[in-house]
């Protein structure tokens, strides 16, 4: 037994069930989290623009509403506005309306007196607010541009507010890098999840796998939890019912090996010893003769063992040899009855039939015409050996009864009475119930057994019918 498990095993140095998981876990969390990373740097870095744009243009108003409410004289203004400009932090210029710098928070970097460069300054200088992402040199720079208007209402100037987009920068990748902390602590938190559900996982599925080679072992005694209520759950059920159908399919195989191996003894002794008789002299003359039709007549009923025994493996094992069509449940009937006829006068009895069809265009169901007709030919046979006088066969819309008229079956033979060489009283091989059942199984039916109120055996053949 252990050789034949040995094709079933194969060592290989691909990682294993629970590790896969693991790794396309790990692969899927960097994945994840550089998108995540990719996403928070951009999105905190607009976010830090447009808010840097807010305040400057906050501070840019503050400067131009307080300039239109000023009622000092033109120096002590430009003091007051000097003073003003000092307290932000953001760069901070004050053009007239040539450009020319007259105030700014930066002197030494950007003087009085020298002209501004800013790509909207004409729009500024024409009344338009503007911001605007632009460089200055080698820096990058975020600014806008807001009209500062005289006590008339002409435009007399411009204020333009900046900050250098390093300091964005900056800011934003503090923010990531605590974010990316964050990310590391829930990919550590993560990686133990991952490792708890890859084992919740491969633990069963490793389980699964030794209760399989087990069972290649002809070990029946396996057993895997299906308390679960997921899929691997469903699996083990689906592993124990497979279980139990290869051990009840193996019992019944070793049952029909031992019963068949006596089966075949009987006859094979009885030729034996007759053949050894004659040879020996034992029997002579018309004894000779008698033991000479016993051996033909054992033969002959080998020979029909053997072709029932292989007749039952085909039906049980090749869908190749049944051919469906379309056919009727009192069809089949009404031929199974007039093909026992024959056999019926044999033993002085009588095939009775019954068309309690509703109507004459029965339902039709796919089916093999001829191994039908045998099935219904092998309960015929059955009832025919323990009817009194009669059998009679009902046809229905999708149903056959047999019935005979005999003395019933004995509760307990019931059960039995379907397994193979199993004969009961007054049976024949003990095959053909198994044959006739196996057919109709094929075909999507059942058998069904009962005795009758009235006495008797009745069998009803049950089939799916399709219009």
């Amino acid at each position: 037994m252990e050789i034949m498990a040995k094709p079933y095993l194969r060592t290989s140095t691909t990682l294993s069930f629970g590790r896969r998981i693991i790794v396309s876990y790990l692969i899927l969390l960097v994945i994840a989290f550089i998108i995540a990373d990719i996403s928070f740097n951009t999105l905190t870095r607009q976010y830090l623009i447009k808010e840097t744009k807010a305040g400057l243009l906050e501070q840019g108003n503050i400067i131009v509403s307080m300039n239109k409410k000023a009622t000092l004289n033109p120096l002590a203004e430009l003091r007051v506005n000097r003073i003003l400009l000092n307290t932000l932090e953001a760069n901070t210029v004050v053009v007239d309306t040539n450009g020319i710098i007259i105030n700014s928070n930066r002197p030494r970097r950007y003087p009085v007196g020298e002209k501004f460069v800013y790509p909207d300054l004409p729009k500024v200088l024409a009344g338009e607010t503007t911001d605007k992402l632009w460089s200055s040199g080698s820096e990058d720079m975020v600014g806008v541009g807001v009209p500062l208007s005289a006590k008339d209402g002409s435009i007399a100037g411009g204020v333009i507010l900046f900050s250098a987009l390093e300091n964005i920068d900056s800011m934003s990748r503090q923010i990531n890098r605590q974010i990316l902390k964050g990310l590391f602590i829930s990919s550590i938190i993560a990686l133990f999840i991952g490792v708890f559900m890859s084992r919740s996982i491969a633990n069963p599925a490793s389980k699964l796998k030794s209760a399989a080679l087990a069972l290649a072992d002809r070990k029946y005694d396996v057993e895997l939890p299906v308390e679960r209520t997921d899929e691997l759950g469903e699996l083990a059920r689906s592993f124990h019912i497979m279980r139990d159908r290869i051990k009840a399919y193996d019992e019944i195989q070793r049952s029909f090996l031992q019963t068949a191996s006596h089966e075949l003894k009987t006859p094979l002794m009885s030729i034996q010893g007759y053949a050894e008789g004659i040879k020996d002299g034992v029997f002579e003359g018309a004894d000779a003769e008698k033991s000479l039709d016993i051996i033909i007549s054992e033969s002959r009923r080998l020979k029909g063992i053997v072709d029932e025994m292989i007749l039952l493996s085909k039906l049980e094992s090749l869908d190749g040899i049944y051919h469906f069509q379309p056919v009727t449940a009192g069809q089949i009937a009404y031929e199974a009855a007039e093909k026992m006829r024959g056999f019926a006068l044999e033993l002085q009895k009588e095939i009775r039939f019954t068309d309690e069809r509703k109507t004459q265009s029965s339902p039709t169901f796919p089916g093999d015409r001829d191994k039908l007709i045998q099935a219904v030919i092998n309960l015929l046979s059955n009832a025919l050996r323990h009817a009194r006088s009669h059998v009679e066969i009902v046809a229905g819309d999708d149903s056959i009864r047999v019935r005979d008229d005999g003395d019933g079956i004995a509760p307990e033979e019931i059960p039995k009475l379907f397994q193979r060489f199993y004969k009961g009283t007054r049976g024949d091989t003990g095959l053909g119930l198994s044959i006739a059942l196996a057919i109709v199984e094929k075909h999507g039916g059942r058998i069904d057994l009962s005795n009758r109120p009235s006495g008797g055996a009745e069998f009803t053949l049950t089939f799916a019918p399709r219009a």
